[in-house]
């Protein structure tokens, strides 16, 4: 059957509505289309559409660079006033500088800081006890071992060397040290009668004494000395005086 010219202007009409309709469609799921049916697809997203760009975690987030100053070192807090209070190396210094300035000053101790007494040990016989207060306000150290003459001796009595402790007589206000006193032996040679005695303190150096003397009486108008004479170390007890 022959078309007609009407008929073929109808199938070009409908061909056009069908072409229109498909360019219209895909303009909505794309874009949109300019006069030209051809589509723009550089339009923004709708409203409501979630954007792909993510922030970079390189440059982190608030949150985060406050945590790390909450955890630094050197961090600032604040006082119930709202002063700044530097928490880190700052404080510690302050802590530091203030420890040094109230750390305890000590010094060797002497008579005019300390308190001697001399008794007479029951035991072991023919021994005597001195005993050593600090009546200072200041902690003081006894060194090695008091120098001791008996009346006009020309040398002081010699140490016990077995005596010599691990540490050096430490004596806090209030505290005291010891040393024991061999007086004689059966054994002993040139025996007198010393009836006073001198007791200086050693240096921390070890070589002679400071300060000045104490002069402690002795516990009976006089005490029996001879040869075998010597003298302890500075002890923490008596206990420990009297073991030689």
């Amino acid at each position: 059957m022959t078309a007609t010219p009407r008929s073929r202007r109808l199938r070009t009409l409908a061909a056009a509505l069908v072409t229109t309709a498909a360019l219209s469609l895909t303009a909505c799921q794309t874009g949109t289309a300019d006069a030209t049916g051809v589509v723009d697809s550089t339009q923004p997203p709708a409203p409501g559409t979630e954007s792909t760009e993510k922030q970079s975690p390189a440059t982190g987030t608030d949150s985060d660079t406050a945590g790390a100053s909450n955890d630094s070192g050197d961090s600032k807090g604040s006082d119930s006033s709202g002063n700044s209070v530097n928490s880190g190396s700052s404080g510690k210094e302050a802590t530091q500088v203030a420890e040094r300035k109230t750390a305890k000053k000590t010094t060797s101790c002497t008579a005019k800081g300390t308190k001697v007494t001399v008794t007479d040990a029951p035991r072991p016989i023919n021994h005597l006890l001195i005993k050593a207060t600090n009546t200072s306000d200041t902690t003081c150290h006894l060194y090695y071992a008091p120098y001791l003459r008996f009346d006009q001796a020309q040398s002081a009595v010699p140490f016990i060397e077995e005596s010599k402790p691990q540490a050096v007589v430490t004596l806090e206000p209030g505290e005291s040290g010891y040393a024991g006193v061999l007086t004689s032996t059966p054994d002993g040679s040139h025996p007198y009668d010393a009836t006073s005695l001198t007791l200086y303190y050693a240096a921390r150096s070890g070589q002679g004494s400071t300060g000045a003397p104490s002069h402690p009486a002795l516990p009976f108008d006089s005490v029996r000395i001879d040869s075998s004479n010597a003298v302890t170390y500075w002890q923490t007890s008596a206990a420990d005086a009297l073991m030689w």
